[in-house]
């Protein structure tokens, strides 16, 4: 003889009461009303349910952990009763998630107040029409939405997120990239926003020119953008949008080759002291790794490398590619230092 129980919110079910290898499994839950919970568990035993899970008071639809764990455990061949469709869901999304959820698991259901049972002939057409309206109302969400975002962009409306710069800010980077001791560090510590954000916002200003020139370096480069009679802008980039400079002739590098060197902000950010010792050779190597990586002007070079100390240190130099290739294209003697 098989024995009833009641599933007490709470406390998890194991025992699965079979007939013929299926288990008959019925569900109730009343808002607060404990006489109604009684009622539609006797109608769900009448019925022929050997375990009855119940969820005395509900709250949220998250809330109700006896339908949850009652979903979970049905099994192909069982079937799931309830009083009426209403016990699965308070809202038409609720009812059709739990009806999609049965028909996943294999498991029939039978509605006792709309004398409704997939496990007949036409069961499988009662679940083709639960799952066309889960088909419409997500149609129905997503047209909705795009005639919201048509509507939103036809009034003008800007959708996503907002930008990061705004067009008056944009016309005052312009103006302060064109000043020689502004760099791109700095402007974007002004603003609050990181490098990659302004390169991102001016392309054209950050990049290269039409000829071929950093437009945001022309100015500290020579009149009309042009560089320097004394140095090349490589076809190479230092580090993003900024073009390798290479000197045309070594012997013009006549910088310090001892003691302690300060370099300019321009060409050194990231800690408080800029100051270099060149004595220590540790120093030294970092020293020339980050004015041939940040240089902007043939006088970057000039001022702060020395030709000998440079041809020394440079197969111990860990630079960009786009560095390293272009000095070793313009001084071969360089390519050669490595080679040996």
């Amino acid at each position: 003889m098989s024995e009833t129980k009641v599933r007490q919110p709470g406390k998890r079910t194991s025992a699965r009461t079979r007939a013929g290898g299926q288990a008959v499994v019925g569900y109730a839950r009343a808002d607060g009303d404990g006489a109604a919970l009684t009622t539609l568990t006797r109608q769900l035993r009448e019925a022929g349910c050997a375990l009855v899970a119940t969820d005395e008071r509900p709250g949220r639809q998250d809330d109700l952990p006896a339908l949850r764990d009652c979903l979970a455990a049905l099994r192909p061949g069982d079937v799931l009763v309830v009083a009426s469709l209403d016990q699965l869901g308070r809202t038409r999304p609720e009812l059709i998630g739990a009806v999609e959820r049965v028909r996943r698991s294999g498991a029939g259901l039978r509605s006792l107040g709309e004398d409704l049972d997939t496990t007949g002939p036409g069961g499988s057409a009662i679940f083709r029409v639960f799952e066309s309206l889960a088909d419409f109302g997500r149609a129905a969400i997503s047209a909705g939405t795009t005639d919201g975002l048509a509507a939103a962009r036809a009034r003008g409306t800007r959708l996503g997120r907002p930008p990061a710069l705004t067009p008056d800010q944009l016309r005052e980077v312009r103006e302060l990239l064109l000043r020689p001791e502004n760099t791109v560090a700095g402007i974007a510590r002004e603003l609050g926003v990181s490098r990659s954000t302004l390169y991102k916002y001016l392309p054209d200003a950050m990049h290269a020119g039409a000829q071929g020139q950093p437009t945001v370096f022309g100015e500290e480069l020579g009149s009309h953008g042009r560089p320097p009679a004394a140095a090349h802008v490589a076809p190479y980039q230092a580090r993003p949008g900024r073009r390798a400079i290479v000197i045309d002739n070594l012997a013009d590098l006549c910088g310090p080759t001892k003691g302690s060197v300060k370099l300019p902000l321009r060409l050194f950010w990231s800690l408080p002291d800029h100051h270099f010792d060149l004595d220590d050779p540790d120093i030294r190597r970092w020293y020339y790794q980050t004015v041939l990586r940040e240089a902007s002007r043939a006088e970057d070079l000039t001022t702060y490398l020395d030709a000998g100390t440079l041809t020394g240190l440079w197969p111990e130099l860990f630079l960009p590619r786009g560095v390293r290739r272009a000095w070793e294209e313009y001084h071969p003697a360089l390519r050669a230092v490595v080679s040996a």
